[in-house]
């Protein structure tokens, strides 16, 4: 039988460009960042609070080399599944919240492996940093800083004029200080 090339890359590929130096964080226990391995994330399209349909294309992504995996958690319902998932998920499982800080904090208390948050899709999401902050450090829980061009301060559009990539840099910049005024930086 005759090999067929798939096409893909010999191990090791050379980096097209040196990694940035940058702080190593554990999601669930993967290693990010600091010089370990890049680990493949992908994310769930299902609707989370269908805990059999989340959790069956979790295997299918793992079974696939995902390593990571983030689910959406934009209601009430989705936030009481992820005890469910976060403790049946053969890999770390993120949370991506989405419109209320109460979803962070259910994250947390689920097990989740991390959070992701988008500050500008969240009401009185600056007024709960302190807090947020706190349950995460306190769990050991890292947070992602998302931004998006539909969620920039009304400031940030006036001063660049329009959604820029330096707007969104600024945004998570400064999403992220209010972090790590509070002493948390994972």
């Amino acid at each position: 039988m005759t090999a067929v090339s798939l096409g893909m890359p010999a191990v090791p590929v050379e980096p097209l460009a040196p990694r940035r130096i940058s702080r190593q964080i554990m999601v669930g226990n993967i290693a990010v960042g600091g010089g370990a391995p890049i680990s493949v994330q992908s994310m769930t399209t299902t609707v989370t609070a269908d805990v059999n349909a989340t959790l069956q294309q979790i295997a299918e992504l793992t079974a696939s080399g995902c390593q990571i995996v983030r689910v959406a958690c934009p209601s009430q319902d989705d936030a009481d599944a992820l005890a469910i998932i976060a403790k049946k998920s053969q890999i770390p499982v993120i949370a991506d919240i989405h419109f209320q800080p109460k979803y962070v904090y259910a994250a947390i208390d689920a097990g989740c492996a991390a959070v992701r948050v988008n500050p500008g899709n969240i009401r009185q999401f600056d007024d709960q940093v302190k807090e947020i902050a706190k349950r995460a450090g306190d769990a050991g829980i890292p947070i992602r800083i998302g931004v998006n061009a539909g969620s920039l301060d009304k400031r940030l559009l006036e001063k660049y004029g329009r959604a820029t990539p330096d707007a969104l840099v600024e945004s998570a910049l400064w999403e992220c200080s209010l972090f790590e005024e509070h002493g948390f930086r994972d």
